[in-house]
């Protein structure tokens, strides 16, 4: 007979018998001794402390509860030393810019498999399992929950923004007019918007529109001016260092919206992958340098134009990047606020980089956000709704 290591035995009470609780999971439900009728730990901390401990052996001496047992120890401990140096060198160690850019959710299905084969064997293993999940979900996934999107109801007053890469605008599949319709905003920030798009984009009526080299803005909002910041000496060296400052005034305020579009790490990932480990590797590290520049040099600029600010744009960089995180650390993620799901804007196959971003300051509340559908470019839209906050007095 199969010996059981997962049973509770604690004592009642009144101190005087032992009693065995089955199958280790009974913590919601009131016990009490069979023979002298005293409560069993009430409070269920010895509940707990016992069922903690019996994790540390197998279920039983069965072959397959060994190997699921080791699986889980190996997989919860390969977990917490992956998510922990991928949390400190995405984009300042290769590999780990690697994985950045790369279908990170793929973690996901040893652990799927383990809590398959837990499900029937060894119930008790679920717990490790689905913190070694939400471990992966969170900060190496960087799933967003949406929870601003429940709990702040909308306002006809909102603002809608949308920041899209139009990728030249060449296999867009609406005109302009068609496409602001189409998207619902009040605001699009667009890259890569160029040639004959470009020129449509400045011929539409109803909307307020600006161009600064491959950056287009179209609002329902006049813009008064457009803020240049100087990426000369970036771009000489290989780097996009697009920046733009579009003002504009909603509702009697004065706002900042900062189009962006920074240094992309194709070139070094593109090598990796046709195997020049080394040639790849010492692109992707240029390019990272770069990206830390240009994403320093973006953020104050934009911070320095004024406030209520925003950056919509393409930024080409995850937010688990080391450096997105440090540099951006005063400023709201949209989507990670008020979004659901993974979020990938890049259409790169079954791989799906999150790299377009509504940042918000201080003086928004994001209310919802989300990656809109399809229209013809590599990039999906960000769509985001966004509330201007009171002023203080």
């Amino acid at each position: 007979m199969v010996k059981s290591t997962r049973d509770l035995i604690v004592n009642c009470e009144a101190g005087i018998h032992r009693v065995r609780l089955r199958a280790g999971m009974h913590f919601l439900k009131s016990a009490q001794c069979p023979k002298c009728g005293a409560s069993v730990d009430p409070q269920r901390w010895r509940r707990l402390t016992r069922f903690l401990k019996n994790l540390k052996q197998p279920a039983s001496t069965h072959p397959i509860d060994g190997v699921v047992w080791v699986g889980t120890v190996v997989t919860c401990f390969i977990t917490v030393i992956v998510v922990s140096v991928f949390r400190a060198t995405a984009d300042l160690w290769w590999p780990a810019t690697v994985m950045l850019f790369g279908p990170r959710w793929i973690t996901l299905l040893p652990v799927a498999g383990l809590m398959g084969l837990a499900l029937f064997r060894d119930r008790s293993l679920l717990v490790p399992l689905v913190l070694s999940s939400a471990l992966l979900i969170g900060p190496l996934i960087g799933f967003g929950w949406g929870l601003r999107a429940i709990t702040v109801p909308e306002r006809d007053s909102d603002l809608t923004v949308a920041t899209l890469n139009l990728a030249g605008g060449h296999m867009i599949e609406y005109g302009p007019d068609v496409l602001m319709d189409r998207l619902g905003v009040d605001l699009m920030m667009a890259q890569e918007c160029s040639g004959s798009f470009r020129e449509s984009i400045l011929r539409l009526r109803d909307w307020y529109t600006a161009t600064e080299a491959s950056l287009c803005a179209v609002s329902r909002f006049p813009i008064s001016k457009v803020a240049v910041m100087d990426g000369d000496n970036l771009q000489s060296v290989g780097g996009s260092a697009l920046v733009a400052t579009f003002s504009l005034t909603v509702s009697d305020r004065p706002i900042y919206v900062t189009n962006v579009h920074l240094e992309t790490a194709r070139a070094g990932l593109e090598r990796i992958l046709r195997g020049r480990v080394s040639e790849g590797a010492r692109i992707l590290g240029q390019t990272s340098l770069l990206r830390e520049i240009e994403l320093r040099r973006a953020e104050r600029f934009a911070r320095e134009q004024g406030s209520p600010a925003l950056i919509l744009g393409d930024f080409n960089t995850p937010p688990e990047s080391r450096h997105f995180r440090q540099i951006y650390a005063e400023w709201t993620d949209a989507f990670q606020a008020g979004g659901f799901g993974i979020g990938g804007t890049r259409l790169n196959g079954w791989i799906r980089a999150r790299i377009d971003y509504v940042m918000a300051n201080k003086d928004w509340l994001i209310v919802r956000a989300e990656p809109g559908a399809p229209v013809g470019s590599d990039h999906l839209p960000v769509i985001a709704r966004l509330r201007l906050r009171v002023p203080q007095g």
